[in-house]
């Protein structure tokens, strides 16, 4: 077995649930530091929800790097801003409210060149809502708390990364309200939102990921399944999804209830990857042949 499968099935059998919040100080598990790391410090604490993708790591990787570097250099997804970005990390404050407002910081050495971006050093800017750029500013003049100490969501971002992973192109977590689990329910078309979601995902000659994803103490994990899937169902339908060769990588998804927990499980191999990879990318060039004139 491959070292990222590896690490995913040790996650899956010995990652347990999220314990509810006490007044005991917050437990956060030890995991190999990832490129939001430092990013996390000029965010402000309080978010609902924080997503990092290692853009970098992604163009460096033998198997997936010439698709990856293919989408992100023609602007396809994104635009400037993932063409130009090492690191991007979105941080969602007040998800469902009237003020909801979101920061996205994009690291490299190329984000000073992307328009109306706030500065924060020659490597590092970030996008988002005048009240939520002015906490930035006061975080880096010791006036603010960050991300980087809301223990609560550390540890939920924690808990879905293998503890011998040794990195990540992906992390998500989110501890959501009820007024944002509402929200996004109604936005995914979904009866149930999980109180809270934690993601890791990795590439190396293979691809693993895995989602945790937990209610209340009265929520039935069943039910969270039940979502899951019919969310996965509707992408694999999805003709955009179908038309690049995505939904053979969603066959792949396993969702299943363990303990308390919802799990999302994906892994790949390393020849099943690479076919997979190649397919996008003949998909991909016979449609750029169609377009043209």
């Amino acid at each position: 077995m491959n070292r990222i499968a590896l690490a995913a099935a040790l996650a899956v059998a010995g990652c347990g649930a999220k314990n509810k919040p006490s007044q005991k100080p917050v437990e956060v598990p030890v995991r190999k530091p990832t490129a939001g790391d430092l990013i996390l410090r000029h965010a402000p604490a309080g978010a609902d929800a924080v997503l990092e993708i290692d853009l970098a790591r992604l163009r460096g990787n033998k198997t997936v790097g010439p698709l990856v570097k293919a989408v992100t250099a023609a602007g396809e997804v994104g635009g400037d801003l993932v063409a130009v970005a090492d690191v991007l990390v979105v941080a969602s404050y007040r998800i469902g409210q009237t003020d909801a407002g979101q920061l996205v910081f994009v690291s490299g050495p190329r984000a000073g060149e992307l328009g109306g971006a706030h500065r924060i050093s020659d490597n590092l800017v970030a996008f988002g809502p005048p009240a939520l750029l002015r906490q930035v500013d006061a975080i880096d003049t010791g006036q603010g708390a960050s991300l980087a100490n809301d223990r609560s969501l550390l540890r939920t971002r924690a808990l879905a990364m293998p503890a011998g992973a040794d990195g990540a192109s992906l992390r998500m977590a989110a501890d959501l309200p009820f007024d944002a689990r509402l929200a996004l329910a109604k936005r995914l078309e979904v009866d149930v939102v999980p109180e809270w979601i934690s993601v890791w995902f990795d590439v190396a000659d293979d691809m693993a990921g895995i989602a945790l994803l937990g209610g209340g103490e009265d929520a039935d994990p069943h039910d969270l399944v039940t979502a899951v899937t019919r969310l996965r169902d509707r992408l694999y339908s999805a003709e955009s999804v179908q038309r690049v060769g995505l939904d053979a990588l969603l066959e792949n998804v396993e969702v299943k209830v363990n303990g308390s927990d919802a799990r999302v499980v994906l892994v790949v191999g390393p020849k099943r990857l690479a076919h997979l990879v190649a397919s996008v990318m003949d998909r991909m060039a016979h449609s750029a042949l169609e377009v043209q004139p």
